[in-house]
């Protein structure tokens, strides 16, 4: 943890790296998730249409809605994870590295740092890690898909009951959901939360050991199995850091929004409307700060974990140089 908030701290092209790869990777959603309205089950209802469903089932409408629902998310999370995995690839070499030459290099941060985050052997290129991460990231989807096609009926069936009788209205809709199938709701975290694992340490061997997609993805699976202790704690620490600085900044958001909303709606007249916007904007760019800064610091930590076990390369006996005038 110390090596990792040392090689973080004053290095914005890390936090700008960190900040691309967790947003396209779904982090917009969660800075979004204050303010997106969500519909209600008229809203619903008058999108699908009375006719779409029938006694003999879905009709052509429906039918076409879901087609074209599950083709923008497949499509969305194919480009999210493209750009995700440049930025990591970048973020990663950016890590160890001080310049293009492909190996560790001295780098702004104290020796020691330096020391645990230096690779025993060139690094991957942009362009070729890129394209690993990218194809590691969507292999681990496939276990989540799976675990979310399994918990898929039993969430619909949960927010059908709570659109028609709300057990809540004070909770938001999503987490009502979530706690009312709560059995699926878990193994959808927990297959998520292994593929991150297994990715991570995946994708770090891809880059910044040169590893083909599957020796990397076999490493991955293989590493926090290897070191659990380090894995757990390295884990606990990423998730306690990441709640700690995002939900106050959620918050934050929230509460602009809610105030620039109401002043707008309201008509509070032009400075009260100006005013919270401002605010609003200013309580974004907080959120992305410290959402970049948080998202690097918990990159690094899980990349000093792996380079501190990766075996180092003894070194070679000394060779004398030859005398000029022997």
């Amino acid at each position: 943890a110390t090596a990792a908030t040392a090689a973080t701290a004053g290095r914005p092209g890390l936090w700008a790296y960190a900040l691309v790869a967790f947003l396209a990777r779904g982090g917009v959603a969660v800075l979004a998730f204050p303010i997106v309205v969500l519909p209600t089950f008229v809203g619903l209802a008058n999108l699908v249409g009375p006719a779409s469903v029938s006694a003999a089932g879905p009709g052509p409408r429906l039918v076409a809605i879901i087609v074209a629902g599950v083709a923008a998310a497949a499509a969305l999370v194919i480009v999210g994870t493209v750009v995700a995995a440049a930025a990591e690839t970048a973020l990663h070499r950016a890590t160890v590295q001080d310049g293009p030459r492909g190996r560790a290099g001295v780098l702004p941060i104290p020796g020691a740092v330096a020391e645990v985050l230096a690779v025993p052997g060139p690094v991957a290129s942009l362009r070729r890690g890129t394209s690993r991460v990218a194809a590691i990231r969507l292999a681990l989807l496939v276990p989540l898909a799976a675990a979310a096609a399994g918990a898929f009926p039993t969430w619909v069936a949960v927010a059908y009951r709570e659109l028609t009788l709300p057990s809540n209205v004070a909770i938001p809709l999503p987490i009502r959901v979530l706690e009312g199938a709560p059995a699926a709701s878990v193994l959808v975290v927990v297959a998520w939360l292994a593929g991150e694992v297994v990715g991570g340490f995946a994708a770090r061997r891809a880059v910044l050991l040169d590893a083909p997609v599957p020796r990397a993805l076999a490493a991955g699976l293989v590493d926090p199995l290897r070191f659990p202790l380090g894995t757990i704690l390295t884990v606990t620490a990423a998730l306690a850091v990441s709640l700690v600085v995002l939900v106050p900044a959620t918050w934050a958001v929230a509460a602009a929004w809610d105030a620039a909303r109401h002043a707008l709606v309201d008509d509070a007249g032009a400075v009260a409307s100006l005013a919270t916007s401002v605010l609003l904007a200013a309580a974004w760019l907080a959120a992305l700060v410290v959402a970049a800064i948080a998202a690097a610091w918990r990159a690094t930590l899980m990349t000093t974990e792996l380079l501190r076990r990766v075996p180092r390369p003894a070194p070679g006996p000394a060779v004398a140089e030859p005398d000029p005038g022997g």
